[in-house]
């Protein structure tokens, strides 16, 4: 039985009711590129306003409420600054920039407002997904990047890959996780599998890390290609269950249990629920995006995904236990 606690607090209420606040701050301030032109030279509300063409007001008003939460900071010549967390991720330009993440959430504020409608069809409210040019793609896919690569160094240390040699990336985005797995294990060598459009963006990413002749790309869809090919020791499926319906998932599975040699390792990572479904959050609400955008994806908990492995065949399958701090679930499987 769930245990609750915490006092019965009305300004929790209101945090929540209003939590859409702050994520608009940095949507608009994003948009006005804010971040990036304060790069160079620290600047004040006027002069922003004449950079951006917004008004003077409503840019002081937007650019309290970033420093309110730690993106700018005023000096004692009011003239804004970004502070570390917006320096790192928010100027166009910098390696590690997230600018992607921000404008894809900031698209899906508008289909986000139909969930309630979408919970009562129980079907998507949106009629496609946003067909993004190349440049927005590459800056999301590098985003992906960037925001993997911590949990990607965590995998491929708890992930023993002594003897395998070849590893299949489905639906691998910038090829992250097979890029540490691959650095970590010397005889390894991997495949991106991804549609081609991402795949520019991980030619690239692979270039950077010195790893062309070790890491390839395959054009494919996990959902339309009949088979991933073979030969493999080592399969991944990494933040992409939650986008499919257990009849899709089971599919991906088998074509990826079919690639794979006898003995071969299936790694599921995902940021899942707890099996009781109380949360944590964010796979709860990466359930309801899924809802508002896709036919039939969904939140799932380990015990759903380890039943589906075990459905398509796979043996062993079992729980690799993470540091507390890492908000994924990994899960294994062997042929």
């Amino acid at each position: 039985m769930a245990t609750y606690s915490g006092e019965a607090n009305p300004m929790r209420v209101m945090e929540l009711a209003s939590a859409y606040w702050d994520s608009r701050v940095i949507h608009a301030a994003h948009a006005l590129n804010v971040f990036t032109l304060v790069d160079d030279t620290p600047l004040t509300a006027a002069e922003l306003a004449s950079k951006t063409g917004a008004s003077e007001r409503g840019l002081e008003l937007l650019l309290i409420g970033c420093c309110s939460l730690g993106l700018l900071y005023r000096d004692a010549r009011d003239r804004y600054r970004n502070t570390p967390l917006a320096d790192t991720h928010l100027v166009q330009g910098r390696p590690r920039y997230q600018g992607g993440i921000v404008k894809m959430f900031d698209e899906w504020y508008g289909p986000w407002s139909g969930l309630e409608q979408a919970v009562r069809k129980g079907a998507p409210v949106v009629e496609k997904q946003h067909d993004h040019g190349p440049e927005a793609t590459k800056a999301y896919i590098y985003g992906m990047h960037w925001r993997g690569v911590a949990q990607a160094q965590l995998l491929s240390r708890v992930i023993d890959g002594t003897g395998r040699k070849r590893m299949l990336d489905i639906a691998g985005g910038p090829g992250t996780f097979t890029l540490h797995m691959c650095l970590e294990n010397d005889a390894l060598s991997g495949t991106v599998l991804d549609l081609p459009q991402t795949l520019e963006v991980t030619k690239e990413i692979i270039g950077i890390y010195q790893m062309t002749g070790r890491v390839t790309t395959q054009v494919g869809n996990y959902i339309d290609d009949k088979s991933f090919g073979s030969n493999y020791d080592i399969a991944l499926m990494s933040s992409m269950l939650n986008q499919e319906s257990p009849a899709t998932l089971k599919s991906i599975l088998t074509k990826a249990k079919d690639a794979l040699n006898p003995g071969g390792l299936m790694i599921v990572q995902e940021q899942l629920l707890d099996d009781d479904k109380n949360g944590p959050r964010l796979p709860a609400v990466i359930g309801l995006n899924q809802l508002i955008h896709t036919p039939g994806g969904q939140s799932y908990c380990g015990a759903e995904i380890k039943e589906f492995m075990e459905e398509v065949g796979f043996n062993k399958v079992h729980y690799v236990t993470l540091p507390e701090e890492s908000p994924f679930v990994v899960i294994l499987g062997t042929k």
